[in-house]
């Protein structure tokens, strides 16, 4: 799969732009603040419906207009063929947003997820390192929806069902009454669902750390080791208990305290927690491995090879990783990558003594041009 064309109407701060895409690598180069993160926020709404960086769509409108239209034309056979699908995204402001495949209308957005498939490296991406388990779980989840559509079906009633219950909890609490026979019935249609979601996750982890373990010990050399483990207290012979036991718990907390939804991934760097004895520059790569094992994932299960997005990346990696990092993208097998970079030298030297066709485009406040490149795709 690849994005053979893109053109943004009012999308955050483009007026317009059209861009031929090279089938390898596109670089977006400028001063920070141009534009160039938008460019590839533009990309992830076409895969994924909506942006990586603000789920408001409105927002995403160029200032003073009234809406916003992002279209792509993608190539769903490596650009070998003739089978193409045009998807074109526009949201009007005080109006619904509308997402189309080859000029027809989605019913439900959630059809779109996973057809074609996108992944987002970006700084925000510290996040999952930093912030609490619900953004190592919305990670996890994620990528496993995107090739599983029952799993995100289970995910989403199993939610609403916790929703239910702590509604309940914290009536309880807020009439003063408690009466456990009402909770049962939410407890009963929880763990049949509970216990399929830790199921599939454990499948997920087991099925993608072989595959991280290899392309991190590929990015740093072999010089370090790195490992993820699930952390849940779902256990399918057990859950119906464990719910039980934690009644007193949730009554006197007002909210459920165990199921999939307190789930969490650990990171680790040899024996001991990433986030903690991680350098800045070790972190990144884990992040980076991270993300390029789930583009292999992803295009295992999907049978489609992602669209990478690379943003800003380059900062606090050394040259050896960096080099590594262009070997592996370069590799006509990978799959099609965006970067985006402040040094409008950097990434180009990269890829040219990687020998890895790409191009490259000069983002400012005129636009988005294309520039001269001597290793640029034909």
């Amino acid at each position: 799969m690849r994005l053979l064309r893109l053109q943004l109407l009012d999308f955050k701060n483009h007026p317009e732009v059209e861009m031929a895409l090279c089938a390898q690598v596109n670089c977006l180069l400028g001063d920070n603040g141009a534009g160039k993160t938008n460019v590839l926020d533009a990309v992830h709404y076409l895969g994924n419906a909506k942006g990586y960086f603000n789920p408001i769509d409105s927002q995403n409108i160029r200032h003073g207009q009234p809406s916003f239209m992002v279209e792509g034309t993608f190539s769903l056979d490596d650009g070998q063929g003739e089978e193409q699908d045009r998807v074109a995204c526009a949201v009007v402001k005080g109006q619904k947003k509308v997402l189309k495949r080859n000029g027809k209308a989605y019913a439900k957005l959630a059809d779109h997820i996973g057809r074609y498939p996108v992944v987002m490296i970006a700084p925000a991406d510290a996040a999952l390192l930093h912030d609490g388990s619900e953004v190592r779980r919305k990670w996890m989840d994620q990528v496993i929806s995107q090739y599983d559509r029952p799993y995100l079906d289970r995910l989403i009633q199993y939610h609403h069902l916790v929703q239910q219950r702590n509604n309940l909890l914290r009536y309880f609490a807020e009439n003063r009454t408690y009466d456990e026979e009402q909770l049962i019935p939410w407890d009963e249609r929880m763990v049949p669902l509970a216990t399929s979601i830790a199921a599939q996750r454990a499948v997920f982890i087991a099925e993608f750390v072989p595959e991280f373990q290899r392309i991190h010990a590929e990015l740093c050399r072999g010089r370090e080791e790195v490992g993820l483990a699930l952390h849940t207290k779902v256990e399918a012979a057990s859950f119906a208990e464990t719910l039980k036991g934690a009644r007193d718990d949730d009554r006197r907390l007002r909210r459920s305290t165990v199921g999939v939804h307190k789930d969490d991934v650990d990171f680790r760097l040899g024996d001991h927690a990433l986030k903690r004895f991680g350098s800045q520059g070790q972190q990144k790569t884990f992040l980076l491995a991270l993300r390029l094992a789930q583009v292999e994932h992803l295009a295992a299960r999907v049978g489609r090879r992602p669209i990478l997005l690379l943003d800003d990346i380059f900062d606090k990696i050394d040259a050896h990783r960096a080099g590594a990092l262009m070997e592996v993208l370069g590799r006509t097998e990978f799959g099609q990558v965006f970067i985006s970079d402040t040094d409008n030298e950097r990434i180009p030297a990269l890829l040219r003594e990687a020998g890895v066709p790409f191009n490259a485009w000069w983002v400012d406040g005129e636009g988005v041009r294309a520039m001269e490149t001597e290793a640029a795709a034909e």
